[in-house]
C-alpha cells in the first residue's frame, strides 16, 4: 500500500492531482500576490494608518469560532466522533467530576495519567460536575484554536501594520490543518496553540510572567510540551539571552532555567511518573512508534545520536516531504525565509518525522497542533522582515536622492524578534508578500480544507443511515449500566464508569457487561 493513499483519500484526488494543487496554489499566491501589492487598491489598503475596529476582528473571530465548533459538533451529533479520542477524554473528565479518579476504561487503562500527562483536563472538572457534556471539550478547542490567532493579529499589527496583520489573521484562519484538527475529536494537546502565541506574546513584549504562563500552559496538555518548552529556552537563550544585539536578557535567562526544568521534568515524567501509573505494564507506551532506534527512551536517544544510518532515512521519505508541503505552501512558503526562528519547531519535527506511527506523519490529527502556532510565527516574522527590508531600501534612495531622510544601518533589522520591546516600527509598511499567504491560505483551503471547496467530507455531517437506531439504543441504556460498544457509540455512552470498547468485555470489579451491536452494521 502506498504511504501516500490516505492523503489521495482524505483530498479526493489522485496523488498527482495533490501535487498539481500544491503548484497550482503557490504559483497562484506568488504571481498574483504582487501584481495586487501593485494596485492602487492594494498599496493603499497596506499603507492605511487608519487601525481596523476591533469590533471587526471580534466578529471574525467569532464566526471561526462557531464554524470550527459546529463542524466538531455536527460530526459528533451524526455519530462519526469515535472512541479514540473523544470518548477517552469526555470519559475520564466525567469520572473526575464524579470522583472515580483518572480511571478510564474504554483507553483500557485505570489511570489514565499512565497513558499521558494531561493536566489541563482537570479545568473541564468543575463544568462537569454542573451540566457534563462534550459541546464544552469542542468549543474550548475552537475557542483555543481561534484566540491563538486573535493574539498573533494583536502580536504583529504594530510590527508590520494593522491592514496586513488582519490579513495575516485571515490567512491562519483559513490554514487547512486548523480544520483538519477541529475534526479530529477533541484533544488537549489541540489547546497548545493557544499557550504557544501567549508565551510568544509575552517574548515581544518583554513581558516575563506571560512568557512563563505560556510555557507552563504548553507543558500542562502534554508531556511533549516539555520537549518544545525545553527547547525554547534553549533558543531563547541562545537568541535573546547571550546576544549583543538583543536588550532581552530577563527572557533570555528565563529561558534557559525553563531548559532545565522542562527537559528534567519532561524525564522525569516519561521515566517515573507515567510508568507508575500504568497499571497495565511497566515503561512508556509510546516508544514503540520508534522501536528501530530501542526499545527505551534512554536508548532512542543514544541511538539518535550515534546512529543516524537508522533514521536519516524516515526525515526524506515520501509521507514526510508530503506533510512538510502540506504545511508550507498554504503559507506561500514564508516560513523558510525566517530559519531561526523555524528553528523553534525542531524537536517537533523531530518527533513528528521519525515516528513509525502513519498519524503522526499527517495533517488529518491532532499531531498538527504543535506545527501550526510555530510555522505562522515564522511566517509572520517573515513578513516584518521583507517589510523592513522594502522600507530600507526605500529610505537609502530618498537619501540618495537628497532628501535629507536619515538611512538605516546596512544591518539593522527593523522588525527582527531580537529588537527589544518598544524598538519595532510602528508605521504601517508597505509589502508585497502579505497578499501572497493571503491567498495561497484561501487557495488551500479551497484545496485541501474537510469543511469546504475540492476536499470537503460532506458524508462527515451528514447523519448514517442507521444513527436513528443507534440513537434508540443509546437511549435505552441506564447510566450504571456497563457497556461494551462500538466505536461509532463510545462519544455518546461516555458518562458512566465503565464503557469498553468492543470486543473488549472484561473490566476489573464489573459483573455482567451489556454487548452492544456493531454500528455501522455489518455487510451482509
Amino acid at each position: 500500500m502506498s504511504p501516500l493513499l490516505e492523503y489521495s483519500d482524505q483530498f479526493r484526488a489522485p496523488i498527482w492531482m495533490v501535487a498539481v494543487r500544491l503548484a497550482v496554489v503557490l504559483a497562484i499566491a506568488w504571481v498574483v500576490g504582487p501584481m495586487l501589492s501593485r494596485t492602487r487598491w492594494g498599496t493603499a489598503i497596506l499603507s492605511s494608518k487608519k487601525e481596523n475596529p476591533r469590533s471587526l476582528i471580534g466578529i471574525v473571530a467569532v464566526l471561526a469560532w462557531f464554524v470550527l465548533f459546529s463542524v466538531g459538533m455536527l460530526r459528533h451529533l451524526t455519530f462519526h466522533s469515535k472512541a479514540w479520542d473523544l470518548a477517552i477524554f469526555d470519559q475520564v473528565i466525567w469520572n473526575l467530576a464524579n470522583g472515580n479518579g483518572w480511571q478510564c476504561s474504554v483507553r483500557g487503562v485505570q489511570d489514565l495519567r499512565g497513558d499521558h500527562f494531561e493536566p489541563i483536563l482537570l479545568i473541564f472538572v468543575p463544568i462537569y460536575r454542573l451540566m457534563p457534556h462534550v459541546g464544552w471539550l469542542l468549543g474550548a478547542q475552537a475557542a483555543a484554536l481561534v484566540g491563538a490567532g486573535v493574539i498573533l493579529w494583536t502580536t504583529y499589527r504594530r510590527k508590520i501594520g494593522d491592514a496586513a496583520a488582519f490579513m495575516l489573521f485571515l490567512a491562519y484562519l483559513f490554514f487547512p490543518p486548523i480544520h483538519w484538527l477541529s475534526i479530529a475529536d477533541f484533544h488537549p494537546i489541540a489547546l497548545a496553540p493557544l499557550f504557544v502565541m501567549i508565551a510568544w506574546w509575552g517574548r515581544e513584549r518583554g513581558k516575563v510572567a506571560a512568557f512563563i504562563a505560556g510555557l507552563v500552559g504548553l507543558g500542562l496538555c502534554g508531556e511533549e510540551g516539555f520537549i518544545v518548552a525545553g527547547w525554547w529556552g534553549f533558543w531563547e537563550f541562545l537568541v535573546s539571552g547571550i546576544s549583543r544585539a538583543t536588550r532581552r536578557p530577563a527572557i533570555g535567562w528565563t529561558g534557559l532555567a525553563a531548559m532545565v526544568l522542562f527537559w528534567a521534568g519532561f524525564v522525569y515524567l516519561s521515566a517515573v511518573y507515567i510508568p507508575a501509573h500504568r497499571v497495565e505494564g511497566a515503561g512508556y507506551f509510546y516508544v514503540h512508534r520508534y522501536a528501530y532506534l530501542g526499545h527505551n527512551l534512554s536508548d532512542i536517544v543514544r541511538n539518535f545520536f550515534t546512529r543516524p544510518d537508522l533514521w536519516i532515512g524516515h526525515l526524506a521519505d515520501s509521507r514526510s516531504m508530503a506533510l512538510l508541503a502540506l504545511y508550507l505552501v498554504p503559507l506561500a512558503l514564508l516560513p523558510l525565509l525566517r530559519p531561526k526562528v523555524l528553528a523553534l519547531l525542531i524537536p517537533t519535527a523531530i518527533y513528528t518525522l521519525l515516528s513509525q506511527s502513519p498519524e503522526q506523519k499527517s495533517i488529518f490529527h491532532q499531531y498538527t497542533a504543535m506545527w501550526i502556532p510555530f510555522l505562522m510565527i515564522a511566517a509572520s516574522e517573515a513578513l516584518g522582515k521583507l517589510g523592513a527590508d522594502r522600507l530600507l531600501v526605500d529610505q537609502r534612495s530618498q537619501d540618495q536622492m537628497g532628501t535629507g531622510i536619515r538611512s538605516l544601518p546596512p544591518d539593522h533589522d527593523l522588525h527582527s524578534p531580537d529588537q527589544p520591546p518598544g524598538r519595532q516600527g510602528s508605521a504601517p509598511v508597505p509589502f508585497f508578500s502579505v497578499f501572497p499567504i493571503l491567498i495561497a491560505s484561501f487557495l488551500a483551503f479551497l484545496a485541501f480544507s474537510p469543511i469546504f471547496g475540492l476536499s470537503i467530507h460532506p458524508e462527515l455531517f451528514q447523519p448514517e443511515p442507521w444513527a436513528g437506531e443507534a440513537k434508540g439504543i443509546v437511549a435505552s441504556i441506564g447510566p450504571d449500566q456497563a457497556v461494551s460498544a462500538p466505536s461509532a457509540l463510545c462519544p455518546h455512552l461516555s458518562h458512566r464508569r465503565v464503557l469498553l470498547l468492543k470486543p473488549d468485555n472484561k473490566w476489573p470489579g464489573t459483573g455482567e457487561i451489556l454487548m452492544l451491536p456493531d454500528f455501522p452494521p455489518p455487510a451482509n
